[in-house]
């Protein structure tokens, strides 16, 4: 459907493990020919853990990215950091990231975290004390006020690197 849908944005969401030979697929069908030559834009969000085996998947997934934008997104569940109080280790891991962009998404309130899951509604929603119905809920106003302030966090995060101009294929400057 990428000719043919309406909405000119297509998003994959890979369960960790599986990236390496869900692009694979790609480059067998031919998707990164057709990127190549100008008729899709790629962005690939590859989301990390603080762990080695999330780390060394960057240089598995590298050759994918040539004709793409690369985005290296932190993700911190948890108190673990990239290794950046080792230098050296944290240098052999993101500097095999060519060309990527690095995102950093804070952790999140692991109490505001759950109650959203258990909510079943998205953020925003979230905040606004409502329901999947839409109707008044009776949230935490203490965790919705968590859940607001790291949503504004992440939004920072996506401007500083201009992150819709790129998704819109704009020129931005870096």
């Amino acid at each position: 459907t990428l000719d043919t849908a309406e909405e000119k944005l297509t998003v994959v969401d890979i369960r960790a493990g599986l990236l390496r030979r869900t692009l694979q697929a790609f480059k067998d069908n031919g998707f990164f020919e057709a990127v190549a030559d100008g008729d899709y834009d790629f962005h690939l969000f590859h989301i990390l853990g603080p762990s080695v085996s999330s780390l060394e998947e960057i240089v598995e997934i590298q050759p994918y990215c040539e004709g793409g934008a690369y985005y290296v997104v932190k993700n911190f569940v948890n108190e673990a950091s990239f290794f950046e109080w080792d230098r050296a280790v944290y240098d052999n891991y993101f500097k095999k990231a060519k060309g990527a962009l690095e995102i950093s998404i804070p952790k999140l309130n692991e109490m505001a975290c759950e109650q959203v899951e258990l909510a079943g509604v998205p953020f925003s929603t979230f905040i606004k004390n409502k329901d999947a119905r839409g109707h008044n809920a009776n949230y935490s106003l203490v965790l919705r006020g968590y859940v607001r302030t790291w949503c504004n966090l992440v939004g920072d995060e996506y401007d500083r690197i201009s992150l819709v101009d790129r998704l819109a294929g704009r020129a931005v400057r870096d």
